[in-house]
């Protein structure tokens, strides 16, 4: 065998070796990736108080519980916990049940010593919470509550508007 060949041998056999090493890691990982997208799962976890509601309107769904993994977020700022529930993320065969010319529902939940509190809920393209100081500020775009709230220890409150000059 001459030294041309050898060389390109060996740079196949690297190739092949580094393939199946590859396509092993591949097939390791994704035996790692266990949660269904839509998945019950997402429902089952949510606190009591909050799981009730997802499963009365599944029902007014006409379907099993199930919603994918960013159906439900949290924020927590100091000892106030607060627990956002998305249903454009929420599997439902009634759409119109949660969802409606491109606005869908909101439910912001206000978690007390293991108690959780329905405090604002709206039918919006997407709600966001974030931190606004020392409390909870929350960002609503489209649909009748549009705008940006700040949580005044019992309510969120419309956040005045600061125009630029």
């Amino acid at each position: 065998m001459t030294r041309s060949l050898q060389v390109r041998a060996a740079g196949v056999l690297s190739l092949l070796v580094a393939a199946l090493w590859c396509g092993e890691a591949v097939a390791r990982a994704s035996g790692l990736a266990t949660e269904h997208p839509l998945a019950a799962e997402h429902i089952e976890g949510l606190p009591p108080d909050i799981r009730g509601d997802a499963l009365a309107r599944a029902r007014a769904c006409g379907n099993r519980a199930a919603a994918a993994h960013y159906f439900s977020v949290s924020i927590q700022i100091g000892e106030t916990r607060f627990i956002s529930l998305h249903f454009e993320d929420f599997v439902c065969m009634n759409r119109t049940v949660v969802c409606d010319d491109g606005l869908c529902l909101h439910r912001l939940y206000l978690d007390t010593r293991g108690r959780q509190h329905l405090v604002f809920s709206t039918r919006a393209r997407e709600i966001t919470m974030f931190n606004d100081g020392n409390t909870v500020g929350l960002e609503v775009i489209g649909g009748p509550s549009a705008g940006r709230y700040r949580w005044y220890g019992g309510r969120f409150v419309r956040a005045a508007v600061v125009r630029e000059k």
